[in-house]
């Protein structure tokens, strides 16, 4: 049984609309990427996560054209400046942004994630302790972990993953840092999401005392509700 637990933290300034006009580019992604639009427990911040992670997963390297290479002007040696955001002064600088692109230039095309119910409710869980007590992490104030808080509602097949983010009130802005992974030395989060044994995934979304915003992203490669 293999479980990869990666954690990412955001300061709080780094924070942004999550409205955005809808471009031509926009358009032109695949419907069926949208795997998440029908599920009625999720809201529209969790389904555009959804959205944002299958639209890397199915293209990376056109995600990173679009998406990432067009951020090279907002660093300046190691501070980060994107509109309506305080600098941010990173660890690695540009360098992390560009190992990115040049992993994603080359990474190949997933299959889609497909939302679970369970899998959000166990996110739920961290996000409503932390929404209450604070603090940051995979574990609840009482001490559960990821995998208690999945065998909850289901059981999943061998494998899971747990990213959380925190600070981003725009979706495809808190996947990106998600991607860039700016600190992180083995790079768990944006493996987590180019991980091609992942075919189902478990989003929840709220409010943070500390950092205003926060979303726990689960992941796994197969999932059986316990009802």
């Amino acid at each position: 049984m293999q479980s990869i637990l990666t954690l990412i933290l955001i300061f709080s300034g780094l924070l942004f609309t999550s409205e955005k006009p809808v471009s031509q580019s926009e358009t032109t992604w695949p419907a069926e990427l949208n795997t998440g639009a029908k599920a009625v427990y999720l809201d529209q911040y969790e389904k555009e996560i959804v959205l944002e992670l299958n639209k890397v997963r199915h293209n990376p390297s056109r995600y990173a054209a679009e998406y990432l290479e067009p951020l090279h002007s907002a660093y300046k040696d190691d501070v980060l400046t994107l509109p309506g955001s305080a600098p941010l002064k990173t660890r690695e600088g540009i360098a992390a942004l560009e190992e990115c692109i040049r992993d994603m230039k080359s990474a190949p095309s997933v299959a889609p994630l497909i939302p679970v119910r369970g899998l959000s409710s166990a996110a739920e869980l961290l996000v409503k302790d932390q929404k209450i007590y604070g603090g940051t992490g995979h574990l609840t104030k009482s001490g559960w972990t990821p995998q208690v808080r999945m065998k909850r509602f289901g059981a999943y097949t061998s494998k899971l993953a747990e990213n959380l983010v925190y600070g981003y009130e725009n979706p495809r802005l808190a996947i990106i840092s998600l991607l860039i992974d700016d600190g992180v030395v083995d790079r768990g989060h944006r493996k987590n999401i180019l991980d091609a044994s992942f075919t189902e995934i478990g989003v929840a979304a709220d409010t943070h005392p500390t950092y205003k915003y926060f979303c726990t992203i689960e992941f796994t490669d197969g999932f059986t509700p316990s009802n």
